[in-house]
């Protein structure tokens, strides 16, 4: 026999009402930007993204960026690990959120360089976040000087 349970609206699906206006700031510096689609998996036992999963749609929109400047296959050809990742978060996002984050290239150094991303979740900031990224020797795995094509190509991403 079925049993049928009566829940409020506002257990199910647990919209934020913010006051105010949305505290995005211009974002003209950020030459990329990748939706994210928030899924249920994503969520905490507070309803809200984990804080693991920032690091996941970061990965997210960096992959997109990649393939977007060098193509899937050639993207492949250019190894590189994250070296370092920071992440500082604003505010939660919920599962009704509308997600996308804005990516642009920071400082390059000799084997390195930077990804800075905004995470935008419902017209606000939800994270700011930074990751470095070594250029590597597939052979080897030790740091190698970014190749100059990649460098020039990872200047497009830079704020004009």
């Amino acid at each position: 026999m079925p049993v049928s349970v009566s829940v409020p609206d506002e257990i199910i699906i647990r919209r934020r009402r913010r006051n105010g206006t949305a505290n995005l700031p211009d974002m003209d510096g950020y030459p990329f930007s990748c939706p994210i689609q928030v899924r249920w998996r994503d969520l905490d036992a507070f309803g809200h993204v984990n804080n693991a999963t920032f690091a996941s749609y970061l990965e997210m929109a960096r992959t997109e960026a990649w393939t977007s400047l060098f193509g899937g296959r050639d993207a492949l050809a250019i190894p590189f690990f994250v070296k370092r990742l920071e992440i500082d978060y604003r505010r939660p996002i919920d599962l009704d959120d509308e997600v996308r984050v804005w990516l642009r290239v920071g400082e390059t150094r000799g084997a390195s360089f930077t990804f800075e991303y905004t995470v935008e979740a419902g017209g606000e900031v939800a994270a700011e976040a930074v990751t470095r990224l070594a250029c590597v020797d597939k052979t080897t795995g030790k740091p190698v000087p970014i190749d100059p094509d990649v460098r020039a190509t990872l200047e497009t991403l830079q704020p004009s």
